[in-house]
């Protein structure tokens, strides 16, 4: 089957430490172009991963460039003002986190994306993660039954929140809420508590009838994010995530191992275990067969996450419930 033949915009720290780097894993792809509006980042990256072309503008790089698909890692606000153009170009497109600064945003792109018929994917990473994905496989089994609670502790070092970009709720944490509405369904209502922008302790409620609660701070000196994950189900079993790296599922009074991981972040082992390569091989996937089955981040699932992003914000400035509305 033919290679995907991709162009990346942007060509900046997390792209390069990343993006770039999943591709070398992916026999499937092909990158064939680099856009960043610092030529020089562009040709560095283009040299560096074997791009042909070089790129300060996305426009230039859809006309001239041969391409089955983009891939966008920028900030936010420029994911929602570029996708349209790659969609409305008539291929797919792949874009880091968040989809957009705000859930209006995302669906401006969502309805781009049902009008053009294109697939248009927003890098949740979470979803993706080999130690998430075997949790939600055995909260689907009879065995553990109905989910009845999630709780769900992150924190991390101290965010300077004077941007979108370096918001500790929306630039780290949406990941979690993400991952949150991804395991346990779509959530109706949220409450939220925040003293100063790095705390926030959240309550959800679900569409299924389950509870959730949500701890997130920006308290933690530290390397690795505190990251600890539990889910409880109706038949008396529990799956819990420890630091980040293993999940256990308890039924019976018996303890299993169901996954564990290496926290080194370096090679090919962490870009499978932190959800990078597994997250670009769907997507690459996804355009070369034509075949969107597998996709479990398109942009109106992210939509969903910005609607229950902003629920938070609003909780918190209210302190009070707020009910969650939809659009798709």
């Amino acid at each position: 089957m033919k290679k995907v033949r991709l162009g990346i915009v942007g060509a900046g720290g997390l792209s390069t430490k990343k993006v770039y780097p999943s591709l070398s894993y992916i026999n499937e792809v092909k990158l064939e172009a680099v856009c960043d509006l610092d030529e020089s980042k562009a040709r560095r990256n283009a040299e560096k991963f074997g791009a042909r072309l070089v790129f300060t503008s996305i426009e230039k790089m859809l006309e001239e460039a041969e391409l089955d698909a983009v891939i966008i890692c920028i900030g936010p606000e420029q994911h929602e003002k570029l996708a349209p153009i790659v969609l409305k170009a008539g291929l797919p497109v792949y874009t880091e986190k968040p989809p957009a600064v705000d859930s209006a945003g995302a669906l401006s792109v969502a309805h781009v994306a049902e009008e053009t018929g294109n697939l248009c994917m927003t890098a949740f990473k979470k979803r993706y993660t080999p130690l998430y994905v075997r949790m939600k496989e055995q909260m689907e089994t009879l065995r553990f039954g109905k989910p009845a609670m999630l709780n769900l502790q992150r924190s991390f070092s101290k965010y300077s929140n004077d941007s979108p970009r370096s918001s500790f709720l929306l630039d780290f944490c949406i990941h979690v809420i993400d991952l949150a509405l991804w395991l346990m369904g779509k959530a109706i209502s949220v409450h939220a508590l925040s003293p100063e922008p790095n705390t926030w302790s959240v309550q959800m409620k679900y569409e299924s009838g389950a509870i959730g609660s949500l701890s997130l701070c920006a308290h933690t000196d530290g390397v690795y994010p505190d990251e600890q994950v539990t889910v409880y189900g109706e038949n008396d079993a529990m799956l819990f995530v420890r630091d980040g790296h293993s999940l256990t599922f308890a039924h019976d009074r018996v303890y299993h191992t169901l996954h564990q991981i290496n926290l080194t972040t370096a090679g090919q082992e962490g870009l499978v275990e932190s959800g990078f390569l597994p997250e670009i091989q769907t997507f690459i996937k996804a355009v070369q067969t034509g075949d969107c089955s597998s996709i479990k981040s398109d942009i109106a699932s992210s939509y969903r996450s910005m609607i229950v992003y902003e629920g938070i914000m609003e909780s918190a400035r209210t302190r009070k419930w707020v009910e969650l509305r939809y659009e798709i």
